[in-house]
């Protein structure tokens, strides 16, 4: 059985990574924060892609122990992605912790959830 806190936290990063992309797509001051970092635009829409593609995985993983782990995973390697971005734009005190901490959260459910999915794989 999911726990409490698993599906709070899940639910939490789901919203994050629903808000997140879209703020993007909407031309957001985010947009712009992105674009200084000199990504090529088609990585930033592959970027919100994945991002909202983990969270409705997330959602679905609600029910789902794979979903979960995907949603998750897909998440986390946006966020390695970031981390490098904002590493090598030099903005490592103002956006790498967050991405760092996205990256624990995110990484937090895999481990979470990892039980669940070991005896889906013994089958």
């Amino acid at each position: 059985m999911l726990r409490p806190s698993t599906m709070i936290l899940q639910v939490l990063l789901a919203l994050t990574f629903t808000v997140i992309p879209l703020s993007r797509i909407s031309g957001a001051p985010t947009l712009q924060q992105v674009l200084a970092l000199a990504v090529p635009s088609w990585l930033i829409w592959l970027a919100n892609v994945i991002e909202l593609s983990g969270a409705v995985l997330l959602l679905f993983g609600l029910r789902v122990d794979l979903l979960a782990v995907i949603g998750a995973l897909l998440i986390a390697a946006s966020m390695m992605g970031a981390t490098l971005a904002h590493v090598r734009a030099g903005n490592l005190f103002a956006e790498v912790p967050w991405t760092l901490v996205f990256l624990g959260l995110s990484l937090s459910i895999v481990l979470l959830r990892w039980s669940a999915i070991q005896i889906i794989l013994r089958r």
